[in-house]
Order: structure tokens, then sequence, then C-alpha cells
């Protein structure tokens, strides 16, 4: 009975639609030349925010915008159920099943497309970041310079401690738009889309071994049962 059940798993499997799997893959590494030392948990946060936003709403909006405007029929929530992405140490694996090979391939790449782009965008507010934050500390030493030594001309481009405080202020507020707009990235991260989806030769046996395992459990508590209704009389010839 549990080999009927597993034969009765395998052949539902086989009756329900080919799904077909492409991957794109995206590498991110650290620079240590500009972070440090990190713990493993400030490399995992940093390393983190990168499937995060590959994964995000704003990436997926994208795809589904440009799908839509060639013809076809998706949502937000198609993509999240049809895809996923799978951080393997320092590689994210963007999986996207569909039940026909190229459409597979295709929303992938365009997926990744959509979250290179994403990437890129946030990686270039990232690194104005960091410009803007040693800018800042800059400006804020020369202004505790200028007060032990006023005007120091030689010390500050600004002779002027009011002058100085305003172009802080506005470095602040500078610094403070670039950092949303890096979406959590920094600037010693540094990431690649290093592999496109292709067409996938072969369906994936996505659920076969669950369905099969399914089927091998009911098979077996059948049997179970069948044998405790048996009448005693054939349970002792048998």
């Amino acid at each position: 009975m549990a080999l009927l059940g597993a034969l009765g798993g395998w052949i539902i499997h086989a009756l329900k639609p080919p799904v077909y799997e492409a991957q794109a893959v995206f590498s991110a590494a650290i620079d240590y030349t500009q972070t440090g030392l990190m713990t493993q948990f400030e490399q995992d946060q940093a390393l983190n925010a990168v499937g995060h936003l590959i994964a995000s709403g704003e990436v997926l909006e994208r795809v589904v915008a440009k799908s839509q405007a060639e013809g076809m029929s998706l949502t937000v929530a198609d993509l999240r159920r049809m895809g996923s992405v799978e951080r393997q140490v320092d590689a994210f694996i963007l999986r996207l099943r569909a039940t026909d090979a190229q459409q597979a391939a295709y929303l992938a790449n365009l997926w990744a497309s959509e979250a290179n782009a994403v990437l890129t965008d946030a990686q270039a507010h990232a690194l104005q970041a960091a410009h803007l934050a040693r800018y800042l500390q800059s400006l804020e030493s020369c202004l505790q310079r200028s007060l032990i030594v006023p005007p120091a001309p030689a010390l500050c481009y600004q002779q002027s401690p009011t002058e100085l405080q305003n172009l802080i202020t506005e470095t602040a507020q500078q610094l403070q738009v670039e950092r949303q707009a890096s979406r959590n990235l920094f600037s010693g991260l540094l990431i690649q889309w290093t592999e496109e989806a292709t067409p996938p030769a072969q369906p994936t046996q996505f659920g076969r071994n669950d369905l099969i395992l399914v089927g091998t459990l009911i098979g077996l508590l059948a049997g179970i049962v069948l044998v405790e209704l048996m009448p005693p009389f054939r349970r002792a010839t048998s």
C-alpha cells in the first residue's frame, strides 16, 4: 500500500502541467579596505540589504510595468508567487518558475535587469553619501579649528564661522537625502550581475518529492487500517 501510494503521488505530479525554473545570479562582496574589520553580524546585515533590494516592491513594480507594456498580464502578487531570491554565501540567486521555459527565462532576466538598475543607482548614492560624510567631518573639524585660531585662513576655505555653520547644515541635509536614496547600501559593497537566465531544457521536479512522500504515508496508513479491519481468521491464515 505504501508503494502504491508513492506511485499515486508520482502519477499526480506527472499529470500536473510542467513547471520550468530559470535563474539569474548576482554576486556581492565587501571591500574591507574601506570598512576595516567587520563582525559576522555586520557582514550579514550589509549583504542581506542586497537581497532585500532585489526582492523589493519597487523592483517588482518596475518589472510589472515593463511586462504589462509588452502585453503580459502580471501583478506583483504573481511575481512573488512565481519567483524567489535565495542567498548562498556571497551570491544571490533569483529563481523564477513558469509553465513556459522561454517565459521563465525572459521574466527572470527582466527582473534581474530592473534589480541591477536599482542596485546601480543605490550604489551611486551610497558612494555620494560616503563622500559627503567625509566632507561634513572635515567641515566640522575646520569649524573647531577656526574657533580656536580665528580666522584661520590657512585651515579653512570659509573664514567666517557663520558661513561654515551654514555649509555644515546644507551638507548634512544633502547627506540625509543621499543616505535615503542609497536604500541601506553602503559604499563598501561590490555588486555585480554575474549570470543571466537561460531557458531551461527540462521542467523542474518542483513538488514531486513532497507528493511521493505524502502518497507513501497515506498508503502506509491505509495499509495499517486495512490490516486492522481484516477478519481474525484471514489474518491468521495470512
